[in-house]
């Protein structure tokens, strides 16, 4: 199987402009789990339920342009008071396109989406919080503190220009400031991954939301949504292994695109060695 076949959404690249952007479908379904607890599965498998589009955090990586920067200015208005909180006309320009939404960054804002959309359904999705960090500090976090990354981000501009940035207001904003520590890394990060929690139930009443497991499979899941059980199985993606493996071709495929990016400025200064060398 080629990375294409095994990872389709890192070969996805748009250039959409949100802003220009409305709500073309109903939101109906909010998740809110956080990074590594599921969310690829939770996308599959609301897609096998019929909800079109289903976003991801990949969504984000694969229309950097305007998501990065929007994504970046809720961010900021929510949690470090900066400029105006978003209002649903600037949700429906951000997600006017899906019917329903997973992981980070949307699952920082799942009060503020159940206000902007009070008739889509509220679903938990929850992990032990130890377990939950101890997936991180395998995948994510190494990830993000990678020494190859930081060299991307100078080579790439749309990396230090969009991604980077969004990147950094995102953990800052749930975990708290980067520290070298591990114990207070740990610390920071299981106390933001909490309070998401926490936030969200004390906004979306009991009776409006479903605490759910992703080994309870299609049953509760379809019942809460009113929805037929697929027949087929529950999807389970993206382990530690298939993550690992996912991030080597995302960052392959950045650093052909750092290259192509950078080549007429190797070749111009290749050239102007070899005019010195010749006429010197």
């Amino acid at each position: 199987m080629t990375d294409r076949e095994r990872f389709p959404n890192y070969f996805v690249e748009e250039n959409i402009d949100r802003r220009k952007c409305t709500r073309v479908v109903p939101m109906k379904v909010l998740v809110i789990g956080m990074l590594r607890t599921g969310t690829l599965s939770m996308q599959a498998a609301l897609e096998e339920l019929g909800y079109h589009s289903t976003h991801h955090m990949q969504h984000v990586f694969q229309n950097p342009g305007s998501e990065c920067i929007m994504w970046k200015e809720a961010l900021e208005a929510k949690y470090q008071n900066k400029g105006r909180k978003f209002t649903k006309e600037d949700w429906d320009q951000l997600l006017g396109h899906c019917q329903a939404v997973v992981d980070v960054p949307a699952a920082a804002f799942i009060p503020e989406l159940h206000e902007a959309y009070p008739d889509a359904k509220v679903v938990i999705v929850q992990r032990d919080p130890d377990q939950w960090y101890a997936s991180c500090s395998r995948t994510v976090i190494p990830f993000s503190r990678s020494p190859q990354l930081k060299i991307l981000y100078f080579l790439d501009r749309w990396l230090a220009m969009r991604l980077a940035p969004f990147m950094g207001c995102l953990f800052t904003s749930l975990f708290g400031p980067k520290t070298e520590d591990p114990v207070q890394r740990r610390e920071n990060w299981i106390r933001g991954y909490l309070n998401a929690y926490e936030e969200t139930r004390r906004m979306v009443r009991p009776e409006n939301r479903l605490e759910y497991s992703l080994q309870q499979g299609w049953e509760p899941l379809c019942k809460f949504l009113e929805k037929d059980v697929p027949n087929k199985p529950f999807p389970h993606l993206n382990d530690s292994a298939t993550f690992g493996a996912g991030i080597k071709v995302f960052r392959r495929r950045m650093w052909i695109r750092a290259a192509k990016q950078n080549l007429p400025f190797v070749v111009g200064a290749l050239g102007l060695a070899m005019a010195w060398w010749t006429y010197r």
